[in-house]
């Protein structure tokens, strides 16, 4: 198909079914969503520091026993090499997406990827936290249990059974709030973004289909 039959089909075409405009509103409303999920990013980032800063002074506010502090700040060292490693993909994935401009499919496709990307390592992130919230749990029971002159050998079955429950529970907890978080604080916009997406790509066919109707018809036209 040469170059001259391509124009003609295109001049051919009905304007009224090739909407570039739609194209370009679609992608300037991708900037709202995308707007919200860098506002929300950067509130995070700044949340998260103050967390942990806060965690640094867990064993004095909650009276935990002076022997314990050692194994407190062990754990809490590990948090705190954790929270930098992830903070540092976070503040440099922030960076790049401020440079997005979302002005054509493409970059608003890698938007996307990118933050659905940097969800499930949020995700992840949250998990390995886990230990560290039950090792401050744990440690809190036992403080408490050595103020009344007692430990975790002096514990009966049913209260040593209702530990591992609680366990469980908190575990399970602890991880359906990270997953519900993400999904409440980022989630709707992604899913903004994933529609603006999807309704370029039913315009993009709906033009290949037209320019395709097109020049069809000039071939026709042609061979007559």
């Amino acid at each position: 198909m040469n170059l001259d039959k391509l124009k003609s089909a295109w001049n051919t075409e009905n304007t009224d079914d090739v909407h570039i405009p739609a194209q370009i509103k679609q992608l300037r409303q991708a900037k709202h969503p995308l707007d919200k999920l860098k506002q929300n990013m950067k509130k995070e980032w700044y949340i998260q520091i103050v967390a942990i800063l806060f965690l640094g002074f867990f064993p004095p506010l909650f009276h935990i026993y002076p022997s314990l502090h050692v194994i407190y700040y062990a754990s809490y060292a590990l948090l705190v090499v954790i929270s930098a490693y992830y903070l540092n993909l976070f503040r440099l994935f922030y960076n790049r997406i401020n440079h997005y401009t979302a002005d054509t499919k493409d970059s608003l496709t890698e938007i996307y990827y990118d933050f659905k990307l940097n969800i499930e390592r949020y995700h992840a992130f949250g998990f390995l936290l886990l230990p560290t919230a039950l090792i401050a749990i744990a440690l809190y029971v036992y403080s408490t249990l050595l103020e009344k002159g007692k430990d975790f050998s002096s514990l009966s079955s049913e209260f040593r059974l209702t530990l591992i429950v609680l366990t469980l529970v908190v575990s399970l907890s602890f991880i359906l709030s990270i997953l519900a978080w993400t999904r409440y604080y980022y989630g709707p916009y992604v899913n903004q973004l994933k529609k603006v997406l999807d309704e370029l790509k039913a315009e993009e066919l709906k033009l290949d289909q037209g320019i395709k109707n097109g020049l069809k018809e000039e071939d026709l036209k042609t061979g007559e």
